[in-house]
């Protein structure tokens, strides 16, 4: 699954004939498309209609993010550029659910996602690199489990409310 804005540095247009290559291997697969709007619809759209109508499902938006991050047997989000995120808090919201993850390093990912340890790292606008990570977590249930765990840990250690608290206490008494 993804949750990304139609838009072209988003790099949906590299995820989805990633997509109807593993189509081949698993006909029963279906892309999760959450947050389907933005100027590059129409370009999606058109990519789209290469896959099975019943192979996709697009979410316009989705108020229960947390329950639909468990849906996804893997999460990519891969943007096309490093300085494409701002920060891209998706990144941060997907080690938190434990979903093992295909990324692009970009905005805060170029902080601390590191390929093989928290998610595997594709290249930048790499269909081929996208499927083949994504099907090697298809594959590779221990390296799921590894990275989901991974994730999860340095998300609670550097995201979580007690580092957040800790950094605050630090601020406000002048602590270096």
């Amino acid at each position: 699954g993804m949750i990304s804005r139609y838009e072209e540095g988003k790099g949906i247009q590299h995820v989805i004939p990633a997509f109807k290559q593993l189509l081949k291997k698993y006909p029963d697969a279906v892309l999760v498309l959450a947050n389907s709007h933005g100027s590059y619809a129409a370009t999606i759209k058109k990519l789209l209609k290469d896959l099975p109508d019943d192979s996709y499902r697009e979410i316009r938006f989705e108020y229960n993010l947390f329950a639909l991050y468990k849906l996804f047997s893997v999460f990519v989000h891969v943007p096309v550029y490093p300085e494409y995120e701002a920060f891209g808090q998706v990144y941060v919201e997907a080690l938190a659910a434990g979903i093992p993850s295909v990324f692009t390093r970009s905005g805060i990912a170029l902080e601390f996602v590191k390929n093989r340890q928290n998610a595997l790292v594709c290249d930048y606008n790499n269909s081929g690199e996208i499927y083949h990570a994504i099907m090697e977590l298809l594959n590779h249930k221990e390296l799921c489990e590894l990275l989901a765990a991974n994730g999860l840990k340095f998300v609670k250690q550097v995201f979580g409310m007690n580092h957040y608290f800790h950094q605050l206490v630090k601020l406000y008494s002048n602590e270096s």
